[in-house]
């Protein structure tokens, strides 16, 4: 397989249902009344976001490594942190903040342009990898 210029992963299904568990996981952390995970100063909320998106999107640009998949992933992404606000606000003790999106977009921004680096490649190259290791 050659990992420059293959855009479907051999393992696609389990790479998108890993990438779903991971989503569902973000979106209970988001939802928890506590959970657990914070950057104590000052705008560490936000930064939290941007690399959290960042992560998700840079999972998502792994799976859809064509352009045009790869920027219906970013909308994608940034749809789920519209989406997360959106369940923050009817949920008390959380509360949503225009800015957390705008942070998710900074990450998804930040994913893009690292998707540019060898780091756009890391899921093929771990297939890669599996075969020359099973030997086929």
């Amino acid at each position: 397989m050659d990992v420059r210029t293959s855009t479907r992963l051999r393992w696609h299904r389990a790479w998108v249902a890993l990438g779903g568990t991971i989503m569902l996981w973000v979106l209970w952390m988001a939802l928890a009344p506590d959970p657990g995970i914070t950057l104590d100063f000052a705008y560490g909320d936000k930064l939290l976001h941007a690399t959290t998106f960042t992560c998700l999107m840079g999972w998502w640009g792994n799976v859809y490594r064509a352009r045009r998949p790869r920027g219906w992933a970013a909308l994608g992404c940034l749809a789920f942190g519209v989406l997360i606000e959106f369940a923050q606000w009817l949920d008390p003790p959380r509360d949503a903040d225009a800015l957390d999106v705008l942070a998710d977009g900074a990450g998804i921004a930040v994913a893009l342009l690292l998707l540019r680096t060898p780091l756009g490649s890391v899921l093929a190259r771990v297939e890669a990898w599996s075969v020359r290791r099973r030997g086929g």
